[in-house]
């Protein structure tokens, strides 16, 4: 095999593999879709949760001061009975009224809490429920995904075994100049002349150089774009 032939041979495996990871980045814009729709809901969830454990403990602290507030009723209820002046009974039926008070208002809070919580946690039901339906439809479409890029990464992995061989039949020197090239993102680094010009860019070949080509077969670069260039009769 000429020289020419097995870089061509190389090229042709890393084009095949480059075709390989083309298919494997397109699965990346899809699976990014998937988790975002994820994300978006997992956040939502986290919210709403968030903002019941809040109220939630506002309604405790609501129920524990309605209960030491009617303990203070009770109290003074109790010290009403024990009075025996009218100046007591006074003073302990005030503090009574006030408390009184204090529980009708917190016991209208409470329920305005109660309430506005019944709805929160319904809002909090419904995200994990849409969080659920949502997994439960992404299993499949991620399923696909997963099969696909395991049949490509083992595709891939075959190729670039058949590309260390190949590899091997390049010369050195050769085998460096076109990795450097392969490794500036170029898909096709190795181009036939075409007539007079480089089949990468059109450049016109200084006429000296594709007579050398010509005559020793030799692998040039384009002065122009830099691929390796060469010339059959």
């Amino acid at each position: 095999m000429s020289d020419i032939q097995a870089l061509l041979a190389l090229q042709n495996d890393d084009l095949e593999i480059h075709e390989i990871e083309l298919k494997l980045a397109a699965l990346e814009p899809r699976i990014a879709e998937l988790d975002a729709r994820r994300k978006r809901l997992v956040e939502s969830v986290d919210r709403q949760q968030t903002l019941v454990t809040a109220e939630e403990k506002k309604q405790a602290f609501l129920r524990d001061k309605i209960a030491e507030h009617r303990g203070l009723i009770d109290r003074n209820q109790a010290q009403l009975d024990l009075v025996k002046t009218m100046r007591q009974a006074t003073a302990a039926a005030a503090q009574m009224e006030q408390a009184k008070k204090i529980v009708a208002g917190e016991e209208s809070d409470l329920l305005s809490l109660s309430r506005r919580l019944e709805e929160m946690r319904g809002a909090l039901k419904a995200a994990k429920d849409d969080l659920a339906s949502l997994e439960a439809e992404q299993a499949t479409a991620r399923g696909e995904v997963g099969e696909q890029r395991a049949t490509l990464d083992g595709e891939l992995a075959v190729l670039a075994n058949k590309r260390a061989a190949t590899a091997k039949s390049v010369p050195k020197e050769l085998l460096f100049r076109y990795d450097r090239l392969r490794n500036k993102k170029r898909v096709r680094v190795v181009v036939q002349l075409t007539g007079l010009a480089c089949g990468a860019c059109d450049s016109q070949i200084r006429m000296q150089l594709r007579q050398a080509m010509t005559a020793s077969g030799a692998i040039e670069p384009c002065e122009v774009c830099g691929v390796m260039m060469y010339h059959t009769a």
